[in-house]
């Protein structure tokens, strides 16, 4: 008897320790509710640890997506750019860029030629493609390759323009990019090099 009581005592002490950790409390509409779990003789399980588990309830307002990047400079492929700033979105294939020893070691495991030819390596093995809004004052740098490689700043509409070329070697989606993040969302564009 003093074993169900202490079970009871228990169960009752968790429960209110999980609606006051999930933000229930009220009963109200939104709040989890508490359910035990019963054993094969259905009597309430003596285990705290199993004995309660919150239900999923529907949130009446969607939480805030996390970025997918970190605030700093993340190498990618520019793949798809949605709408004009201040509501566009850029659609992009992460990748990493590497030199010197790094750019060797991964071409050694990649089975390609190390150390890689003009000493740099691109290791992009991750398919997934992530989206991030464009600040409405993003800059933009591309190679001017009329003048020999020098970066020069680009218009907003004629970099979206160039996406639409997805086989271009100077254009479109295969030119690889750094981008700035800050704030969870990109403020700098810039193209990469590549001899």
């Amino acid at each position: 008897m003093i074993a169900g009581v202490i079970a009871a005592v228990v169960l009752a002490f968790v429960a209110g320790m999980l609606l006051t950790n999930l933000g229930g409390g009220g009963g109200g509409e939104g709040s989890p509710s508490i359910v035990a779990s019963t054993t094969g003789s259905g009597a309430p399980s003596s285990d705290p640890t199993g004995s309660t588990a919150p239900s999923p309830s529907p949130s009446s307002s969607p939480s805030p997506s996390p970025s997918p990047l970190p605030d700093g400079r993340h190498f990618v492929y520019a793949k798809k750019l949605h709408g004009t700033p201040p509501e566009a979105t850029l659609k992009f294939d992460l990748a990493v860029f590497l030199t010197g020893e790094a750019a060797a070691q991964a071409a050694a495991e990649h089975g390609d030629e190390s150390p890689p030819p003009n000493d740099y390596y691109i290791v992009n093995d991750n398919p997934k493609l992530r989206t991030m809004p464009v600040a409405p004052d993003v800059t933009i740098q591309a190679i001017d390759w009329s003048n020999c490689c020098e970066p020069t700043s680009v218009p907003y509409t004629d970099w979206a323009a160039s996406l639409l070329h997805p086989t271009d070697a100077l254009l479109g989606t295969q030119v690889p990019y750094w981008i700035t993040v800050a704030g969870g969302e990109i403020v700098a564009i810039e193209e990469q090099y590549l001899p």
